[in-house]
């Protein structure tokens, strides 16, 4: 199977990345990473859904971020869909993520009174 080069595309709130994060790609993965967060003062979602390659040293700067986001009050969420490359790396490695980008939330059954 032929590696697909690394990519991140940034849209509000979001990094999505592509491809082969080898030990390459880990430090534009950094930076989008630091640029994207303001420094890790934001939050931000990471979809990993789409990494082909996913090895310890990426898996290292995600926790990295995660850790100095939640220092400074934000979340880095990690999303991955089941059945993927990412989904296994996170599951195996015991780091939350989540399946879906969208944030789920429930309305209230009733309207609530103050």
């Amino acid at each position: 199977m032929e590696e697909r080069p690394f990519a991140a595309t940034a849209s509000p709130g979001l990094l999505s990345v592509s491809g082969s994060v080898d030990e390459y790609a880990v430090i534009a993965l950094r930076n989008a990473l630091r640029e994207q967060t303001d420094e890790y003062t934001a939050s931000l979602a990471i979809d990993l859904s789409d990494a082909d390659y996913l090895p310890s040293v990426a898996v290292s700067v995600l926790v990295s971020a995660m850790r100095a986001t939640e220092q400074n009050g934000a979340e880095l969420a990690l999303v991955a869909a089941q059945g993927t490359i990412a989904q296994r790396v996170l599951m195996v490695c015991a780091l939350p993520y989540r399946d879906s980008v969208e944030v789920e939330t429930t309305p209230p059954d009733a309207p609530v009174i103050a």
